[in-house]
């Protein structure tokens, strides 16, 4: 495909931009999932969807990225352009072919890449019937009743009776314990579904930041300034 400079910086920026939001939506998805039993306390229905919409966004938008449609604005569509345009830009510094199909290597067949493929498959853009019902459900009641047999919805939170007649400090410690443990339910119960592995939730992270450096290496060889992984005003 023939495709000139200018149309190739804007694409290959607006690709980095959904890498980007993929990786400050996963990061925003888990920092509200910690906080789940210690802040936030009023409206618990909006920040509870909240914080699952988080997570599709950027799970999708980073399945977008990987995508290798040939129609798509993916990693593998960016880098076959630039292998097959590169030299007709008049840009100074010559393409390292080999690291150019290294990268292809990787966004198209990295163990992490198929199982990120795989996520969105059966769960992100389509839901597999096999997969219900779900004992997760009984997997995070599990969590709560070694603390109390009682369940009960206070200031925001899913507590239990015991939990909140113990001293603060202790309740807080406990609440922190579980939003924890809470955490590793939905990564176990995720790390396979219907007999494949899927990425873990730290696993994204590679994959959003292996995608920025892939753009970042080409945007740096067109005098694009790089992509920073970093969110003004907010710290993590």
């Amino acid at each position: 495909m023939t495709i000139t400079r200018e149309k190739f910086e804007l694409k290959i920026q607006a690709l980095g931009e959904s890498l980007y939001l993929s990786h400050f939506h996963l990061k925003i998805h888990e920092w509200m999932t910690h906080e789940n039993n210690k802040r936030l306390e009023e409206y618990p229905p909006f920040f509870l969807l909240s914080r699952m919409a988080h997570y599709e966004t950027g799970v999708l938008k980073l399945t977008r990225a990987y995508d290798d449609d040939q129609d798509s604005l993916g990693l593998l569509k960016i880098l076959n352009m630039i292998g097959s345009n590169y030299r007709y830009w008049g840009c100074s510094e010559t393409l390292d072919n080999q690291i150019l199909e290294r990268d292809k290597k990787f966004v198209t067949e990295d163990t992490l890449v198929k199982k990120l493929k795989h996520l969105r498959d059966k769960i992100i853009a389509h839901t597999d019937h096999r997969q219900f019902p779900s004992p997760i459900g009984d997997d995070i009641a599990k969590v709560y009743r070694k603390h109390g047999d009682e369940f009960v919805w206070q200031q925001g939170r899913l507590t239990t009776e015991q939990i909140e007649k113990l001293p603060t400090v202790e309740r807080d410690a406990i609440l922190n314990q579980i939003s924890e443990e809470i955490f590793k339910v939905f990564d176990d119960h995720d790390n396979k579904i219907l007999g494949k592995d899927i990425p873990l939730f730290s696993d994204l992270y590679q994959l959003t930041t292996q995608g920025v450096e892939i753009c970042n290496r080409y945007m740096q060889k067109l005098s694009i300034s790089p992509i920073e992984l970093k969110l003004e005003g907010l710290n993590f």
